[in-house]
């Protein structure tokens, strides 16, 4: 499992439940603390080490690593993965700030399945987003109506992780939907025969 948020976290519970022999989770960043410390003052949102129910159930856990490579065997499949640690240095508010890799600590690990939980820090603007040359918001995600899912590019529409940034899967789904029924709304003058969580077809149902 290569990530340490919340995804890898349902990976790993996932894993576990599917019968995996082991399962190892991989996290770029150093472990946080298990209690706040002077780089977190209240009110703030503190960085702290979370172990959930998916990780009691099972999982090793290597923290300040990153995967350098997907290693094969002779028919193609995954066999390992070559990591390296990573040595941290940190900035006056006592937050991760850069890092290099630690000398002579390359090895691999035996895998036969890599699953990436990854997350992004913002939408690839090379490409589709730089031909269209939408606009975007104070973080890099791209500026759309959380009304009608338009962008500043008429009849371009977005919706999910590139319109509010990275967050939960469920969150996906929702916009995916109700950006669907804006999309056909536009098409169809304002009709649309499409659900939305505000305005359900059917507001009264008996079982």
């Amino acid at each position: 499992m290569i990530g340490g948020g919340d995804t890898g976290s349902d990976c790993v519970g996932t894993s576990n439940r599917q019968g995996a022999v082991s399962v190892t989770q991989l996290e770029l960043l150093p472990q946080p603390p298990k209690e706040r410390n002077e780089s977190m003052p209240w009110p703030s949102y503190p960085m702290l080490l979370k172990t959930t129910t998916s990780h009691e159930e099972g999982a090793d856990r290597l923290w300040a690593i990153a995967t350098k490579a997907f290693l094969g065997d002779a028919n193609g499949a995954l066999r390992a993965l070559q990591v390296v640690d990573l040595a941290w240095s940190f900035g006056a508010d006592g937050k991760p700030g850069s890092f290099k890799e630690v000398a002579g600590s390359e090895r691999e690990i035996p895998c036969e399945l890599a699953l990436l939980a990854l997350g992004f820090t913002q939408p690839k603007y090379e490409g589709l987003l730089e031909q269209l040359q939408v606009e975007r918001d104070e973080r890099k995600n791209v500026l759309a109506s959380e009304k009608n899912y338009q962008t500043s590019i008429p009849k371009v529409f977005a919706a999910g992780d590139i319109r509010r940034g990275q967050s939960l899967v469920v969150w996906a789904i929702s916009e995916g939907r109700e950006a669907a029924r804006q999309v056909d709304l536009f098409l169809n003058h304002q009709h649309s025969l499409l659900e939305s969580k505000n305005a359900p077809l059917i507001l009264n149902s008996k079982v």
